[in-house]
């Protein structure tokens, strides 16, 4: 009986049929009813039963879809924009949209999508870019013309639930007459790489040297501005020195002066005060002699003086010397003092010799 039961359990078990769905892939159920067919659903990784006694009636499947990034490489012949041949390798990453797997499946195809649909717009927009380009941009503008492609293939394939991530250059093979231009161009590029960075070197050698030299030009301007600019403090500093000793020499002899000058004031103050008292005490004594030749005039008469005067002639002439007197008149007037002027015209007088008589004065 238990190995009755064992028998039918291994046999219900036998004709139950499953589908696996891997990591990277999705799956949409096919159902064989003509009135379900595929189910819209997006079945993600995982496994799946597909019904009982598959081997002796139809069951429903899964379409699998590999939706990870996948590559695919292709030998692309067309031309550059000067009509010369060119070789590529290109690569391409498309996937699936896992949103529109259910349309992909239905409007394109469920399994064979590059070929329908990614590679034949791939190679269509290669060859349209490349034509574009001179065989001189490939190397130098390689990202740019990768873009270039993979927009393009975008633009192309928009609506038909694929898409493109990248697109890749990886190999590019002239024809001989490029190969040996472009060789041609890379020996000369590199010589005059090599002599841009020999001139470059002398610029840089020359430059070191201008610098050196006019550091040492600024180091030795700055020494002499130093030392000219001490030496003008030295000059300064002495000649502050020199007019202060000046000023104070100045000082002291104006103070000698000033002192001087009160001497000197002080000297003429007495040389003033002594002439002075000098000057009065002449006056005083010029008119103590003055009274005194008054009262002294006053005393004398004329006779006095005449009689002085005939002595006085007497005494010139000496002994046995005889006189001639003439006329009174005649006589000099300093024989006369100024008090008997007044008398000068008197009448010749009547006693004693004539006037015009010879006096003889004895021995």
């Amino acid at each position: 009986m238990i190995r009755h039961l064992l028998l039918l359990a291994l046999a219900a078990t036998g004709c139950r049929t499953y589908q696996t769905v891997d990591t990277g892939h999705r799956g949409l159920r096919f159902d064989p009813d003509p009135q379900i067919g595929i189910r819209r659903d997006v079945l993600p990784e995982g496994r799946y039963a597909l019904g009982r006694m598959c081997s002796i009636r139809a069951c429903a499947h899964l379409i699998d879809f590999d939706v990870s990034v996948q590559t695919k490489h292709e030998e692309i012949h067309t031309q550059s924009k000067e009509g010369l041949a060119l070789d590529l390798t290109l690569s391409v990453l498309y996937r699936p949209i896992v949103s529109e797997l259910y349309e992909l499946a239905t409007e394109v195809s469920p399994n064979n999508y590059y070929e329908e649909v990614v590679g034949p717009e791939f190679r269509s927009a290669s060859a349209s870019v490349f034509a574009k380009h001179s065989y001189t941009e490939l190397a130098a503008d390689k990202e740019q013309i990768e873009n270039e492609i993979e927009h393009d293939v975008q633009r192309r394939i928009k609506g038909k639930h694929l898409e493109v991530t990248s697109i890749t250059l990886e190999q590019i093979q002239f024809a001989p007459e490029i190969q040996a231009a472009t060789r041609a161009r890379i020996v000369g590029e590199q010589e005059a790489v090599r002599q841009r960075a020999a001139i470059e070197q002398e610029a840089l050698r020359q430059k070191a040297q201008l610098d050196n030299e006019a550091q040492r030009n600024q180091q030795e301007l700055e020494n002499a501005t130093a030392k000219q600019q001490a030496e003008i403090k030295a000059k300064a500093e002495e000649t502050a020195l020199r007019l202060k000793t000046e000023l104070e020499e100045k000082k002291n002899e104006r103070q000698i002066a000033e002192e001087d000058a009160a001497l000197e004031k002080a000297r003429a103050a007495a040389t003033v005060a002594k002439a002075k008292a000098e000057a009065e005490a002449i006056t005083i004594l010029a008119r103590a002699h003055a009274e005194e030749n008054r009262a002294q005039t006053a005393a004398i008469s004329p006779l006095t003086v005449q009689m002085k005067a005939y002595e006085a002639l007497g005494q010139l002439g000496g002994t046995g010397t005889t006189i001639m007197l003439g006329d009174f008149s005649k006589l000099p007037t300093w024989l006369f003092p100024p008090s008997v002027t007044s008398h000068a015209m008197m009448p010749p007088m009547t006693s004693g010799p004539r006037a015009g008589t010879p006096v003889s004065k004895g021995p």
